[in-house]
């Protein structure tokens, strides 16, 4: 019998502003290492993203999906909602 791996699940937890000045720390705090992972961010307190912040989760997501992981945003907050509604990426970033 073939023994199967389950990637991970990396919890992440952001809170405040995101944008250009704070998207760098976002970015080290989405970086799970090699290997793939089951990535779900908490963004239930993020009070204000610009689109710095989206560039990131984006490029997050691409990097867990090609290490065969995904990218879940759990709890999003309205200013996160309203952001990704308006950019059409509600069904790009999945939201639990």
């Amino acid at each position: 019998m073939t023994g199967f791996l389950i990637p991970p699940v990396v919890s992440v937890t952001i809170s405040g502003e995101i944008d250009i000045a704070t998207c760098r720390a976002m970015g080290d705090a989405l970086a799970t290492g090699p290997g793939p992972a089951h990535l779900e961010v908490d963004m239930s307190a993020v009070t204000f993203m610009d689109a710095s912040g989206i560039g990131v989760l984006l490029a997050a997501q691409r990097r867990a999906v090609d290490s065969g992981g995904s990218l879940t945003l759990r709890a999003p907050s309205g200013a996160v909602r309203r952001l990704t509604g308006v950019l059409g990426l509600d069904e790009v970033l999945l939201t639990r």
